[in-house]
């Protein structure tokens, strides 16, 4: 197997899983590592888990496993995949103990952290990343609007190199822009590159093409498009099934904003108290109205005076949604929310996932297959991605299914 991508969460998965489906890979998704024999179609494969809202333990075991797992496969590149605004803590989703442990079970000879993914508004200058924010300006990361004060990952140091060595990772090098573009000698691993624009990416692919593999590549989907540039369009499909559900448990200003904007769906907001005390009251309530057909966009609100943690919080809204999906109320799911739509996706357990169009950059439509011969549209966004009518394009979609 050329490419493995272990990803943190599910919505990043899922996009990597589209950049390489585009790049013409015969590629496919699982939530834990599959057989030799399962894959022997493939071109690459990922694993999602949910270590992006783990904590340190659960973390590891995770890692671990995963990289016993991948050894039969003999990866020649291994492509961590973390948040393009690379938000993570010491004591949660540490990217710097995932990388460790990978390290350890599969003894890469080469280490790279690329730093950027322009393609997405995420740019990383002499070891300083920047992102594009929801008013469309670029902001230094621990300036951003929105990521500065994630509630479980505020992002308060822009230099990567800093970043790393708070989250125990102190030696990582730096091949910078300079560098890069005039053919300086790549730096000892492991090494931090920038990137500014797709030119970058191809510099950056040549000069490690010659670096010995197995290779650990740790970033945002960039990797996918470093390594694989794309080579069909995105497409969408026909119709999807409904009915529809968006469930929202990000509190980005962008999906604010989409939220705002939605039309055509029956919105119901569900205090976050009630779901963590009475579950089943929500669950009702959204059952009867997807049972009538309607399509429903129900956001979790902001009240923070519910007693469980923000991970907790996540957990609760995931067994919603799987309680909803398992039982068939729902054609096609979108989730709002890296951590909820992680955990939702595992608490289903699909046994693996396929790439089947693209909604906008960081949005993709994928096909949830279960041992039963189910199926299941998901679409799964983080808190910053999709345009303004994100919803309405996919609730149009629904609306042309044959009936």
């Amino acid at each position: 197997m050329r490419y493995v991508f272990v990803a943190d969460d599910f919505t990043g998965a899922s996009d990597t899983l589209a950049t390489l489906s585009r790049a013409g890979l015969r590629t496919r998704l699982y939530l834990a590592p599959p057989t030799l024999a399962e894959v022997q179609d493939l071109d690459a494969f990922g694993i999602a888990t949910a270590s992006r809202s783990m904590e340190r333990d659960a973390l590891t075991a995770t890692m671990q496993h995963i990289a016993e797992a991948l050894k039969p496969h003999a990866p020649e590149v291994i492509h961590l995949k973390v948040c393009s605004t690379f938000d993570s803590s010491a004591a949660v989703g540490n990217i710097a103990t995932a990388m460790n442990v990978l390290s350890e079970g599969l003894a890469p000879a080469t280490t790279v952290v690329l730093g950027g993914q322009p393609s997405l508004g995420r740019y990383c200058l002499f070891g300083n990343l920047f992102a594009k924010g929801g008013d469309g300006n670029v902001h230094r990361i621990d300036r951003h609007p929105v990521m500065r004060d994630h509630p479980v990952t505020p992002m308060r140091e822009a230099d990567l190199r800093r970043h790393f060595a708070n989250l125990g990772l102190p030696n990582l090098a730096l091949l910078d822009l300079l560098a890069l573009r005039s053919g300086g000698l790549l730096p000892d691993n492991p090494v931090l590159c920038d990137v500014l624009d797709e030119s970058d990416q191809r510099a950056l692919k040549e000069r490690l093409a010659s670096s010995p593999f197995p290779q650990l590549w740790v970033g945002p989907s960039s990797v996918a498009e470093t390594c694989f540039p794309e080579a069909s369009p995105p497409q969408l499909p026909d119709s999807l099934p409904g009915p529809l559900l968006v469930f929202v448990g990000s509190r980005s200003p962008v999906t604010a904003a989409q939220v705002a904007a939605a039309t055509g769906f029956t919105k119901v907001v569900i205090p976050a108290g009630t779901l963590a005390h009475q579950p089943d009251e929500p669950y009702r309530r959204l059952r009867k109205l997807l049972a009538s057909g309607s399509h429903v966009l129900a956001v979790l609100d902001e009240d923070l005076n519910h007693g469980l943690s923000p991970a907790d919080m996540a957990q609760r809204s995931a067994e919603l949604l799987a309680r909803l999906m398992a039982e068939h109320a729902v054609g096609t799911v979108l989730v709002a929310g890296g951590d909820t739509s992680s955990l939702a996706i595992h608490a289903l357990a699909p046994r693996s996932i396929d790439y089947t169009g693209q909604l906008s950059a960081g949005v993709a439509i994928c096909c949830a297959h279960f041992t039963n011969g189910g199926r299941l549209p998901v679409i799964l966004k983080g808190g910053q991605m999709g345009g303004i009518d994100l919803f309405d394009q996919v609730r149009a979609m629904v609306q042309r299914e044959p009936r």
